[in-house]
């Protein structure tokens, strides 16, 4: 983390000036709004307040470092006023039901991936990253930002009362798997560990989906009860070992892939005045910083350390393989996506859009 620090202090700070800067007035109460802008117009000493935060990942993991910058973010710019628990999967609730938790207010925030409750909440599927939408973390940006995919993400958060923090953090997203792969008749009858919308992928492609949490894809590759895993190449790092048991990664990403920072919104409006608008910079500031950048190099790291040591096979689809997976998600599993709801649909047409702007083929 030290390596960080003169980066982060920059950012903060940046981040606590924009937020001080748009505030007026004094006072420091508790708030009943509703995120509305603050009347502080500085961030005095106080009450110390603790929230409680769940991880999806282990602690001790490269994902895990997310819910550890994000505590060093918030607590730094609160000057210790907001303190932030850390809590491993599981501790608070099981990890499939922390956006019902949180919903409910439970506990007060939580680093996710969003398709492991696509069943409750469709749109969490949007900021996972579809198989082929976007190739670069400017392209997330992009879309999330000057698209307003954003916006209709944060409405369907919103009506659970949860607030969404997006960070792109995976650049290498595909199968680890223990066969080879170079042609779409290899992923036939192949059991594929993938959640949400990547369960739709596999399954159209001929393989089946496994849904089962990243706890146990170590040992259920091991085993030989899944026969690869769609995952986020940080987990080929020395702490989660996955390069142990999957002999192959296939290439090219799949898509450039997300993570988010929720947050209950009862919380979040639950901070003195003077706290709230810093509080929900930072978090989203830190997102698009040094939570997300710090995950893309430890990931490339850990890409490296697998080739390099002997672990795993890159494997390069040709390109007339990779074309033909790019039609099938477009027609079958977006276009799926879309008929879920008048919502989704809007959104599926800005991924298209954003698409068909940077000169990509979605309309077949």
């Amino acid at each position: 983390m030290k390596k960080y620090q003169k980066i982060l202090a920059a950012a903060l700070s940046l981040a606590m000036m924009l937020a001080l800067l748009s505030a007026c007035g004094g006072g420091n109460g508790a708030s009943t709004g509703s995120g509305s802008e603050t009347s502080g117009g500085s961030v005095p000493s106080g009450e110390v307040i603790t929230w409680r935060l769940q991880s999806n990942y282990a602690l001790d993991s490269l994902e895990g470092d997310m819910a550890k910058n994000l505590k060093e973010v918030v607590e730094t710019v609160t000057n210790g006023r907001l303190q932030i628990e850390l809590y491993e999967p599981g501790a608070l609730c099981q990890a499939s039901d922390i956006v019902t938790y949180l919903s409910q207010g439970a506990f007060d925030c939580a680093v996710i991936f969003g398709s492991t409750y696509s069943g409750v909440l469709p749109e969490a599927d949007l900021g996972c990253g579809l198989p082929f939408a976007w190739e670069s973390y400017s392209e997330i940006y992009d879309a999330m930002e000057n698209y307003g995919l954003l916006d209709i993400i944060q409405e369907a958060y919103g009506e659970l009362n949860i607030k969404y923090y997006w960070n792109a953090h995976e650049p290498n997203y595909n199968t680890l798997a223990n066969f080879k792969v170079n042609s779409l008749a290899d992923y036939a009858g192949k059991k594929i560990r993938a959640l949400g919308v990547w369960g739709d992928y596999y399954a159209a492609i001929g393989a089946t989906p496994v849904n089962i949490p990243g706890t146990e894809v170590y040992q259920a590759l091991q085993l030989g009860t899944i026969d690869g895993a769609h995952y986020g190449w940080s987990a080929l790092s020395d702490s989660n070992n996955i390069r142990e048991v999957a002999d192959y990664a296939i290439c090219p990403s799949l898509s450039y892939c997300q993570m988010a920072t929720v947050v209950s919104q009862a919380s979040l409006d639950a901070l003195p005045e003077d706290l709230r608008n810093v509080v929900d910079e930072a978090i989203r500031q830190a997102n698009m910083g040094i939570i997300g950048l710090d995950h893309v190099a430890g990931t490339e790291k850990s890409v490296r350390d697998a080739i390099l040591g002997g672990y795993t096979e890159l494997v390069e689809l040709p390109d007339d393989v990779v074309a033909e997976l790019r039609e099938i998600a477009i027609t079958q599993v977006w276009e799926q996506l879309a008929a879920k709801s008048d919502r989704m649909a809007r959104a599926i047409e800005i991924i298209k859009q954003q698409n068909r702007d940077y000169g990509r083929q979605v309309d077949y």
